[in-house]
Order: C-alpha cells, then structure tokens, then sequence
C-alpha cells in the first residue's frame, strides 16, 4: 500500500470495534482523539478490560459502562465496587463478565443475559452476603473469596460450576465454623449450634449455593477445613437432577460417617463420574500460589489444578451393580481417587467407598 494511506482507517467499523476490545479500556477511551471517526468508536466496543489503579475508580464505572448495548465481554481487574446494586440491564448484550482481585461492596449483582461468570480472589466488606442474580448463567466460576460468602439465587440452566471456599492464605472467609477452629469437631446439626452453623438472619436460611447450582452437570467443589456453607447447605441439600460428573477435596471426606459424602451421593440419582483429590495441602498449596498471581496466570493455575496435576497416586474405581448401595447413584461408572500418598485417612476412604460396592485398582 502507498506510503501516506491510513491502513486502519480503511477496516470497517465492525472489525474496529473488535480490535478495541482488546485494550485496556482507559487505552481504548484515548483513541477518541484520533480522529472524528474515532470519538465514539469505543462505546460500540464488544468487550472491555479494565483494570483498576488507588482512586475511587466504581465512581466511573457508575457512570459509562452500564449503558451499553454492545458489551458482550467485561473484565473488571483490581476495581472497588460499592452501591446498592451492581446492575447490568442495561447491558442486554453482555454475555461473559469476570470481576477479580477486586473489593466487591454491593448488596447484588444483577443480570439477565450473563452465560459466564468468574468470581475470584475477590472480597467483601460488608455484614451481608452480596446476593448473586443471574438466571442464565451456564459457566460458574466463584474462586477464594473473602468476606462473607455470597448467596448465590436460582441458576436454573448452569451446566458447569467451579467454587472453592473457605480460607486461603491471606483471604479469610467469615463462615468459619466457631465449634471447629477450637476442637475440630463441626456444630453439625445439633441444637447448640454456632451462629455461623446455624440458620440465622442473614438472608440465607436456606442454602448459600448448593441450591442454585443444582441444575448442573459438571461439579467441582473445593472447600477448606472448617469452613460451614457446604455442610450447612447440606441440611437442605437439593437433588441434582443433571449432575454427571463431580469432583470433590478432602473435606467431603471426613470420617468415620463421611456424613457430607454419603448425602451429595444420596442427592445425586444420575451421577456417572465421582472425582476424589485427597490432598492434605489441597486447599494451603495451589490456592496460596494462584491468589498470589496475575489476573492472566491465576485462570492458567486454575486450569493445571482442574486436571489433576498434582497427583502421584491414582486410583480408579467401578461400581458392582450386583448389590447396589441405596446412597449411590446406579449410573455411577467411575469412580477417580487422586493423592499425594495412600495415608490412613486416603484408606478409611477407601474403605468407606467399598461399602458402597466400589471396588478399586491403582492406575
């Protein structure tokens, strides 16, 4: 092309937009200088990245970015977040949001065109939980948050969902249970129970997530030891209709009833795949490293741990159909236990899944 002529200028409005959409959205705004084509040419953007720096920066996104009709990606890195509502109908098209390593101080966020939503290494300082409205929702990620954990409402088409919870290096969750960070016994379901155990007033009577993510077919859940919302929701444990495949940690596995185990098991008639990773470091040793990373290399972690890399021991179990156990699922065809050694709580497990007629070989 002859020197002189405007190589960029010549793309179509379409093919600008997407280009802009990989810029940070602070760069992305400054190309309305350019020129007079380009004065608006970042509104129409498809997707917006932003990362936060020391000033009040939910001030300004208060008043841009709700109001677009052609975000369909946002990615907010590093940004407080504060007000009643974190409202996004105004951004009909907006389809993936992940909010990280951000202060999130909003009673809700609301949407009803989002598929894909990552929460991760984010926190609240609020006394309520921050409500979670996204009905549309197919992909969950909720990853080491601190603070309260939120309430997640009714997700009836998720298909797949990741949550880890509890406390992990500096990011400490609130919903520790009282009883357990002093004996190590959970309250349970008695009587006594601590005000964390317990139904109490704030807003979640029934469950926290469980509820809401119920519809799914993929399940990972990650949990640390003494931590409440899994065990608490279980008293109100709903019936995964879809679920198929379900990954769990060491903390579904506390003996000698394997209480939580036995009622996951119970209330998942279809389940055709069980994952087991029975970690002691689980919780204190990838998640340390993944909150200590960049935005980028965090998702990357999070995607080497899902795959089970950290496994020296791998162990695969099938279901005998000949006496079938009435807590089990009678499509369950295999059945992963992935550990770093065969200790005595690895064997109590095993022992408590021959009980279910799982019988295992090493792989």
């Amino acid at each position: 092309m002859p020197p002189g002529i405007d190589c960029i200028g010549a793309l179509s409005d379409g093919i600008l937009h997407h280009i802009l959409s990989f810029l940070p959205a602070q760069e992305a705004v400054r190309t309305c200088v350019l020129a007079q084509r380009w004065r608006h040419l970042w509104k129409c953007t498809t997707g917006l990245r932003i990362v936060g720096n020391k000033g009040p920066f939910w001030r300004w996104l208060n008043g841009l970015l709700f109001v677009s009709r052609c975000l369909r990606t946002l990615v907010l890195s590093g940004v407080g977040l504060q007000g009643t509502t974190l409202d996004f109908s105004s951004c009909p098209a907006l389809e993936d949001l992940t909010i990280g390593f951000s202060v999130i101080n909003v009673g809700k966020i609301s949407s009803l065109s989002l598929k894909c939503l990552s929460i991760f290494r984010c926190r609240s300082y609020l006394d309520d939980r921050v409500r979670v409205s996204a009905p549309c929702v197919v992909s969950l990620k909720l990853l080491g948050f601190s603070g309260i954990t939120p309430l997640l409402e009714s997700m009836p088409l998720l298909e797949t969902a990741f949550l880890t919870l509890g406390a992990h290096g500096h990011h400490t969750s609130q919903d520790i249970c009282q009883k357990y960070s002093q004996s190590g016994v959970y309250c349970g379901a008695k009587h006594d129970a601590c005000t964390n155990c317990h139904a109490n007033n704030d807003g979640s009577r029934n469950c926290v997530v469980l509820g809401a993510i119920s519809n799914a077919k993929h399940l990972e859940l990650i949990s640390s030891f003494g931590t409440v919302i899994f065990t608490r929701d279980l008293k109100w444990c709903p019936t995964f209709d879809k679920l198929k495949n379900l990954i769990l940690n060491d903390y579904w596995c506390m003996g000698p009833s394997f209480d939580a185990l036995s009622c996951i098991l119970k209330h998942s008639p279809v389940l055709e795949k069980l994952s087991l990773h029975l970690f002691k470091v689980y919780e204190n040793c990838w998640l340390d490293v993944l909150l200590k990373l960049s935005f980028h290399y965090s998702i990357l972690l999070m995607f080497l741990v899902s795959q089970g890399l950290r496994a020296n021991v791998k162990m695969k179990g099938s279901y005998s159909s000949m006496e079938r156990s009435s807590v089990i699922s009678e499509h369950l065809k295999v059945v992963d236990v992935k550990c770093s050694v065969v200790d005595e709580n690895v064997v109590e497990v095993l022992k408590f899944l021959c009980t279910l007629n799982i019988r295992f070989c090493f792989v």
